[in-house]
């Protein structure tokens, strides 16, 4: 009899930008299955009886996502509900609370906080997170005839026992408090010499999880999409089999370019007036990434 592996739970993520649902698909598609849906109608139709959590963003045209919840507590009464939100107030917390929703988190979500709790609020479905299906188990061997000798059996010698590994050791907070410093450092020198380049509005550096290194001028959502673009633009490096690292990608709007480039503690994002800005602001990256950062 074939034994049959338990499903992983599926979260679906609800979210009128097409950027968050990439970012969000991005970071969690490699743990569990993830579906997403572009508006609270889409991800009534997205439901599966896999679905474990929904995690839906609360301003959205059309059903937003309070009503969202509010519908899924009629249709779905035991499915968890979480809101995400730029803006945190007392009143949604309170209507949240009525609707019985998990938590309202603040975006842009990030991996340190949102996935310990994804452990949390999906502690009761089967498997858990990080934790690898169970093979089915071996077929019992049917027993030898009766009338069969079976051959002497040795007993194998005993195995040398392995040499006990040494810990690891526990990182030093001391250190990482010291390396996050030095980053800053670098970054607000970094961005210094940026802002009084011709053209550029802002400048600003983030680690490689996207968190502000140096005070932003921008929206807090940046972040996120800042490591979104890097790490995109490295996939697409390797589908175009190109042999150097990324070295800056740019997006062009009608009023404003916006230049990301990776850099030893993270990424650099500026926005410039237009175009010919944006190709001194690389010229003066390049030339001093060349240098090395001091």
């Amino acid at each position: 009899m074939t034994a049959h592996l338990p499903r992983r739970p599926s979260i679906l993520i609800v979210d009128d930008s097409p950027g968050v649902l990439q970012t969000m698909e991005f970071l969690l598609s490699p743990h569990l299955p993830v579906r997403v849906a572009d508006s609270g109608q889409a991800a009534l139709a997205a439901l599966t009886p896999d679905t474990a959590l929904v995690l839906t963003d609360v301003r959205m045209p059309g059903m937003d996502g309070v009503e969202l919840a509010r519908t899924l507590r009629r249709t779905h009464p035991h499915l968890p509900v979480v809101f995400m939100t730029g803006i945190v107030e007392d009143d949604l917390r309170a209507e949240a609370r009525e609707l019985g929703v998990l938590d309202v988190l603040r975006k842009p979500l990030r991996p340190g906080v949102l996935f310990p709790a994804l452990q949390e609020w999906l502690a009761d479905s089967a498997p858990p997170l990080g934790t690898p299906a169970v093979p089915p188990a071996a077929p019992p061997v049917a027993p030898a005839p009766a009338d069969t000798v079976p051959p002497p059996t040795r007993t194998p010698p005993s195995p040398t026992p392995p040499s006990p590994t040494p810990p690891a050791p526990e990182p030093d907070p001391d250190q990482s408090a010291a390396r996050r410093a030095q980053q800053a450092a670098q970054a607000q020198m970094f961005t210094a010499g940026l802002n009084v380049l011709p053209g550029v509005t802002a400048a600003c550096a983030f680690d490689p999880a996207g968190v502000p290194l140096t005070p932003t001028p921008l929206d807090a959502e940046v972040g996120a999409y800042v490591r979104f673009l890097g790490t995109a633009a490295q996939g697409v490096a390797h589908h175009l089999q190109a042999a150097a690292p990324v070295r800056a990608v740019q997006l062009e709007f009608q009023d404003r370019v916006l230049v990301v480039c990776p850099v030893p503690f993270g990424y650099v994002a500026v926005v410039v007036r237009d175009t010919p800005g944006a190709s001194s602001v690389k010229s003066w990256m390049r030339a001093r990434l060349s240098h090395g950062l001091h």
